[in-house]
């Protein structure tokens, strides 16, 4: 993956281009209404994915200090949960403004890490090493764009972005235990099947995903 890390980095630039584009149209009343997470509007969707860049900010500063960030989000879930809460019912100018800034900047960070620095281990939900940080966050992005419920769906989905997920986590379902059959679906809607976002009813029940 490291030979195509600055792809990796590009493809989180355009995925943050095309959320920045859907919100653009959000209303007030929009930014109130339930988001397709349960619990959360999409004022909460949107300050999650702010806070997310920041943690990959901290992740990719770190990593370029050479002093790794000791945890994803300090303070732990609580304190992420309470500034997702907290920034959620923010204007929608606001929620716009800070989603660009963590975001531009977390994607700035990632470009600037060496391929010397790829193998670094950061501290996410389990260590993996620091060439996985523009997958994170591309995931980030392209999920819970959909989780908006404002006209973005599986289909709009990038095919690079759905290949390449499946090729990783597909695979990774048996490891959960799971031994059904997958079903017969397009990638991309086998995709959204597979992260809990099934785009037809019916379909057999997995796992939780981990993002």
């Amino acid at each position: 993956m490291g030979d195509d890390f600055d792809e990796l980095v590009d493809e989180v630039r355009a995925s943050g281009e095309r959320l920045r584009a859907t919100l653009a149209g959000m209303t007030e009343q929009q930014a109130r209404e339930a988001s397709r997470l349960p619990g959360w509007t999409r004022g909460h969707v949107v300050t999650h994915l702010a806070r997310n860049a920041d943690a990959m900010w901290r992740f990719a500063r770190g990593v370029i200090d050479g002093a790794p960030a000791p945890e994803m989000y300090p303070g732990g879930p609580e304190a992420r949960a309470a500034a997702i809460e907290e920034g959620a019912d923010r204007p929608v100018e606001l929620l716009r403004a800070d989603l660009q800034f963590s975001g531009v900047r977390a994607a700035r960070a990632m470009g600037s890490i060496d391929a010397a620095s790829l193998d670094t281990d950061i501290r996410w939900k389990h260590t993996v090493p620091a060439r996985m940080i523009p997958v994170l966050r591309w995931r980030e992005l392209e999920i819970h764009h959909v989780d908006l419920g404002l006209g973005y769906a599986p289909a709009d989905w990038p095919a690079a972005f759905v290949t390449r997920t499946l090729a990783t986590e597909l695979p990774a379902l048996r490891g959960t235990g799971w031994d059904g059959e997958a079903p017969d679906l397009p990638e991309a809607e086998l995709l959204a099947w597979l992260i809990g976002r099934p785009t037809s009813e019916g379909l057999p029940a997995v796992p939780s995903w981990p993002y």
